[in-house]
């Protein structure tokens, strides 16, 4: 839609708009590549650079107006195309929300954030709002979907430009609920800033982005900042819910004073710490999943196509959601049942001596041992494991992703992710350092194959009858990025044509 500058910024927090003009626009952003008239742009300052150095280009590209924190970034700029505001952080997503109609106000929210485990509860999300409320919009780690369209997702959640522009579009499309992934990164540069959510999920934490957060505290207090975004109870509505994993120790520790919180116990074997919803037994197969439940003393059955115990998290965490939103537990359990296989997500290849070919993104250590401790409960046979680092990321992590792998898995094939500008061969040395200190025999029969197709084949040739392969790090991405290519790689697709040759 298209508003005046002056009615776009009127009464923002924070942002001085009186001298803004009739000037229209119909955009807003923080990326000056985009300037130009009709755009109102904002400057930032980021991680990695501040957008005030690019306010007086944006100017003379045609912006009606930029808002800054500073006006000496746009010495001599005519009267009124110069806004100031205290912080502009949150402000692209402000004045994109409002430009965009306030979207999220038509829309059911359910948003999910976490270490591990927001995509399939995304994905199942959207299967039970779909279902239960309505058409359902996705924004995620693997797609956007507006309700028409569905695009690959370049960031898990987008900038709030994006993001707003995005639900308007759901809107627009007649949807009428939207299942969101939220990452931290997101919650700590205020992308999400006035976004207004029904439900919010935090389904565990472990270590990952560190080398943004610095520490594991910063990280859970970005992580905690989704509860900053429930819905206020108004017009007889009720406030937005956060749902919580009790069983994560980390988690038990956020603040949730003052919102109304739902808390979800996935393991049966371990304390639920008073969740309102817990797992009581889980029948975990290679072709489904089976659960018995205790919706506060209320016993419920759930049976999934999803298999894996951390799939058991999964469920849980998204029933605990549709049970927070008021839904009745049998139509979401009906619901998550007819939910299929998540792209990339321990996703089944059968290869043709009976071992499986797994497929799967899990790229921390805490998941890459969920992934293993989970194939290790559904199979007699041997697990192998292909695996290795994405560059220019968190060193930190991996030698305890070699420690995970080098003590769980019977073979082990060490190779690259997505290298970006570092040397492949050296992050593979920094892994294969966890496998040196474990006292596991097995731990010595790790092989380092730095190219990744290779270490591929060669897993799926050592596959004998019963042993899964699990291939890990990269799941839904069909791409590889080495240094500032940006290669076509699927491991899906690997295992597809290796399978087509080892018949031909």
């Amino acid at each position: 839609m298209e508003l005046t500058l002056a009615a776009l910024c009127r009464d923002l927090p924070g942002l001085d708009g009186a001298g803004a003009g009739q000037e229209p626009v119909f955009r807003v952003t923080a990326d000056s590549r985009e300037a130009g008239p009709g755009v109102l742009f904002v400057a930032v300052r980021g991680a990695s650079g501040d957008g005030h150095a690019y306010a007086a280009a944006a100017l003379a590209a045609g912006c009606p107006a930029v808002v800054v924190e500073d006006e000496s970034a746009v010495p001599d700029a005519p009267a009124g195309r110069v806004l100031v505001a205290a912080d502009t952080r949150s402000l692209p997503a402000l004045l994109a929300r409002r430009l965009a109609g306030e979207p999220d106000q038509a829309l059911r929210t359910a948003a999910v954030t976490g270490t591990n485990g927001k995509t399939t509860t995304a994905f199942l999300l959207r299967a039970l709002l779909g279902a239960l409320h309505g058409r359902c919009g996705l924004v995620g780690t693997i797609e956007y979907d507006d309700g028409r369209d569905r695009t690959p997702a370049p960031l898990t959640t987008p900038g709030g430009p994006v993001l707003f522009e995005l639900l308007g579009r759901m809107v627009a499309n007649d949807c009428r609920a939207v299942a969101m992934e939220i990452s931290s990164h997101a919650l700590d540069q205020d992308r999400t800033a006035g976004l207004e959510l029904d439900v919010a999920v935090m389904t565990n934490l472990g270590r990952d982005h560190l080398d943004y957060h610095g520490d594991l505290d910063r990280y859970l207090a970005a992580k905690a900042r989704i509860t900053r975004l429930l819905r206020p109870a108004r017009d007889g509505a009720a406030a937005g819910a956060v749902v919580v994993n009790r069983q994560d120790e980390r988690l038990r520790t956020v603040d949730v004073t003052g919102c109304r919180a739902v808390g979800f116990a996935a393991d049966p074997r371990q304390p639920a710490h008073g969740a309102d919803l817990r797992v009581t037994a889980a029948d975990l197969r290679m072709d489904g999943t089976r659960l018995q439940l205790d919706w506060r003393g209320r016993p419920l059955r759930l049976e999934s196509p999803l298999v894996g115990r951390f799939n058991v998290e999964n469920l849980a965490a998204a029933l605990a959601a549709g049970l927070a939103l008021g839904y009745e537990p049998a139509g979401c359990c009906a619901a998550l049942a007819a939910v299929p296989q998540v792209p990339g997500r321990l996703e089944r290849l059968p290869l043709p001596n009976g071992a499986i070919a797994v497929v799967d993104y899990a790229h921390t250590h805490d998941a890459l041992a969920a992934v293993l401790g989970a194939c290790r409960e559904l199979t007699a046979g041997r697990l192998l494991a292909v695996f290795g680092c994405g560059g220019d990321r968190d060193k930190g992590k991996r030698p305890l992703m070699g420690a995970v792998v080098a003590r769980d898995a019977d073979l082990a094939w060490i190779t690259s992710d997505n290298p970006r500008s570092e040397d492949p061969g050296a992050i593979c040395a920094q892994i294969a350092e966890g496998f040196a200190a474990q006292p596991e025999p097995r731990a010595r029969l790790s092989r380092v194959v730095v190219d990744r197709r290779s270490a591929i084949h060669e897993s799926l040739a050592a596959a004998q009858p019963g042993d899964i392969v699990i291939v890990a790090g990269k799941g839904h991405e069909d791409y590889q990025l080495v240094g500032d290519r940006r290669l076509d790689f699927d491991d899906r697709q690997v295992i597809r044509d290796w399978l087509r040759e080892a018949s031909a």
